[in-house]
């Protein structure tokens, strides 16, 4: 009998006649799009081996949008990939088994057209919306929501008969090994009651978090002061409403959530945008407050290319590709380091998709003839730094002093920090720098193939699903990874690359022109005036009077960081030790710094206990993976292969085979490896 406090929903049946051999228990913790994955490639396995399996899902927000893309948030808040980019579900021949046929091809475009033609039935409202949508727009959040919801009905109705799939609407709080017992594993869940388990899959996604020292002064001084503190949190799970019309609002960070917290304080209060060419105007409803925005680069991240499809198809890898990656690690015989070995060959194919556009564009940009400029750029690009002129950068470099225009060349630092080294006298002067720079960025975002540094970008963004096949098949050493990778190379990347959609650079472009949206400056400060009982923020580089407010937002979410998680499911297994936080080596190899994912085995990534060894029945999925992955929040990509842009999809199904068709797992001690650090 099922124990108060936890809902149950039994989404599907099984024929005890069905099946071959033992049935397989599975608690998959986590119902957003990494669990769901997961359940569709038990599923496909199951109906394809014959092997029996019942499938629990844990989540407390309802299964298949999660937490992230449930149905009941604004549907102002928007995707950063286009209709035709994110899919849970592969494509045939992608995997060594197929989806089961009603889910065959359905990516999320897929599905979108096929209840634009009436072969889906789903709400009318939002039947009309996908309507006026194109491959290229951006679905909203709750959209994404309600093709998860398909997704997991359809599989609800076409399970087979050897599989079995309960959700359960509860929180996991811990996993506990009974080793004499019939089944390996108990999964409690609160209310009390316990899942047995023969193997449980972490797919935990969004984690809450401790908050950093100087947050904590801040919610402190909010206490003291009666002020108004929004730490990091998932946009949805913030009343906005609050925020007072009129009154001013600090704001830290300008990426994606930045553009959430915007369009619920003017479009969610009423206040409307018109297109007047490639700008907006924004007309004002009244009830917004002032905003007042900082961050480290002192500008949002850069919006997305208008291109024909997610990637430019003239920004291609030539020199970061696969296989040349792996043929250096074939002559190094050892770890690459990321600065030495990967970052040259993303910078190479930059470079030259920048200057290609640029000859084609621009060709008074140069001082010399442009092609010959372009054959002279690859062959320096096609060397190596044994030449007997020296570097390969260094000749590059001196190639475009002699041959582009001064101020035309490209430059990694102008790009990720637009007003590095620069001071300014007011606010106002700052605010009007910041919008010609946003006006800049929109031109170059419609301009796409056309526009050079939309271009180098575009190189960059597809570098990055070349680097994390790259950092997963092949990797690198722990110090580059933490020291060049992670603090160097992804917010750099991340400021160009990840952006919204260019709507979004258009509104707040608008908004800074109307008033409601003012910019603090690069660097920002924050901090409690405990003379004057508000929080103020200030920039060193804009000469003008510190901004004063009571209210200060967060635009971020929680960190994906297993060391500063508030997971009580986290905390009880590593207190029962069956997980660890994986350290890092340093550069002198003697100390340890911890990452911020949880230390794993080769895929399909079973966890590794304090002890050091393998837990042959806990697997990781998703989020928790970001110390042997990267760009693990990427959603998996419709039409891409299992090596590449479908990896996420690729490592549920490694997880099915492995529970379906089990192999000796050894479950002693692995290869020493220093630094078992606990998960808060």
């Amino acid at each position: 009998m099922r124990r108060p406090g936890a809902r149950v929903d039994t989404l599907g049946g099984m024929s005890a006649a069905g099946g071959a051999g033992a049935e397989r228990r599975v608690v998959v913790i986590g119902a957003g799009p990494r669990g769901l994955s997961a359940v569709e490639r038990f599923a496909a396995r199951s109906a394809a081996t014959g092997t029996r399996v019942r499938l629990d899902v844990v989540d407390p927000f309802p299964p298949g949008p999660g937490h992230v893309w449930r149905t009941d948030q604004s549907p102002l808040y928007l995707m950063n990939t286009p209709s035709l980019f994110p899919t849970v579900v592969p494509d045939d021949g992608v995997l060594p088994v197929d989806p089961l046929p009603p889910l065959r091809g359905m990516s999320f475009e897929r599905w979108r057209l096929a209840v634009v033609a009436g072969e889906i039935t789903i709400d009318a409202d939002d039947a009309a919306h996908l309507t006026r949508m194109t491959p290229r727009s951006y679905p909203s959040r709750r959209m994404y929501g309600v093709y998860l919801e398909w997704v997991l009905r359809t599989l609800r109705e076409v399970l087979p008969p050897t599989a079995e799939l309960h959700a359960h609407r509860a929180e996991a709080v811990g996993v506990h090994v009974r080793a004499q017992a019939r089944h390996r594993y108990d999964v409690e869940i609160s209310g009390g009651q316990n899942l047995p388990a023969d193997a449980v899959v972490l797919a935990l996604g969004h984690l809450d978090a401790d908050l950093r020292p100087d947050q904590k002064e801040l919610v402190d001084g909010a206490a003291e002061f009666g002020l108004d503190y929004r730490p990091p949190a998932v946009p949805a799970d913030v009343h906005w409403d609050a925020l007072p019309a009129g009154e001013t609002v600090l704001v830290r960070g300008m990426g994606l959530n930045f553009c959430d917290v915007l369009a619920q304080v003017t479009e969610g209060r009423g206040g409307i945008y018109t297109q007047e060419g490639e700008r907006m105007r924004y007309h004002p409803s009244g009830r917004e407050p002032v905003i007042v925005a900082g961050s480290r680069r002192g500008v949002p991240y850069r919006a997305k290319g208008e291109f024909g499809g997610y990637y430019a198809d003239g920004a291609r890898p030539h020199h970061f590709t696969l296989e040349a990656v792996r043929a250096l690690a074939a002559r190094t015989r050892g770890k690459l380091s990321f600065d030495a070995d990967l970052w040259p060959l993303i910078r190479k194919d930059a470079v030259r998709h920048y200057y290609a556009v640029l000859a084609r564009t621009a060709p008074e940009a140069f001082e010399t003839d442009p092609q010959r400029f372009l054959q002279e750029l690859d062959a320096v690009l096609a060397s190596g730094d044994d030449h007997p002129e020296g570097p390969w950068a260094s000749r590059a470099e001196a190639l475009v002093a002699t041959a582009v225009v001064p101020g035309r060349n490209i430059s990694a630092a102008r790009l990720a920090r637009p007003f590095e080294g620069v001071s300014f006298d007011s606010h106002d002067a700052f605010a009007a720098a910041v919008v010609h720079h946003l006006d800049r960025d929109v031109h170059g975002a419609l301009a796409a193939e056309d526009d050079p540094v939309r271009m180098a970008i575009a190189s960059l963004n597809a570098s990055r699903t070349v680097l994390k096949a790259v950092l997963a098949d092949i990797g690198i050493d722990d110090a580059s990874w933490h020291d060049e990778l992670r603090r160097s190379f992804e917010p750099f990347v991340e400021g160009l690359a990840s952006g919204p959609p260019v709507l979004r650079i258009q509104q707040l472009a608008a908004l800074a022109r109307a008033g409601v949206v003012r910019f603090l400056g690069p660097d920002p400060q924050f901090r409690v005036d405990e003379e004057a009982g508000c929080f103020v923020g200030t920039s060193p580089w804009v000469q003008d009077e510190p901004v004063h407010a009571r209210h200060l937002v967060e635009a971020m979410s929680p960190p994906n960081d297993v060391r500063r998680n508030i997971s009580p499911l986290l905390t009880s297994m590593h207190r029962e030790g069956l997980v660890r936080v994986r350290a890092l080596d340093t550069v002198d190899g003697v100390a340890t710094v911890p990452s911020t994912g949880l230390d794993v085995t080769a895929a399909p990534y079973r966890a590794v206990r304090v002890d050091g060894g393998a837990e042959p029945g806990v697997f990781v999925l998703g989020l928790q993976l970001s110390a042997v992955q990267w760009g693990v929040a990427i959603a998996a990509e419709a039409g891409a292969s299992a090596e590449l842009g479908a990896r996420t999809l690729a490592d549920a199904d490694r997880v099915a085979e492995a529970v379906l068709a089990p192999r000796p797992v050894r479950s002693g001690p692995l290869p020493a490896r220093p630094g078992a650090l606990p998960t808060r």
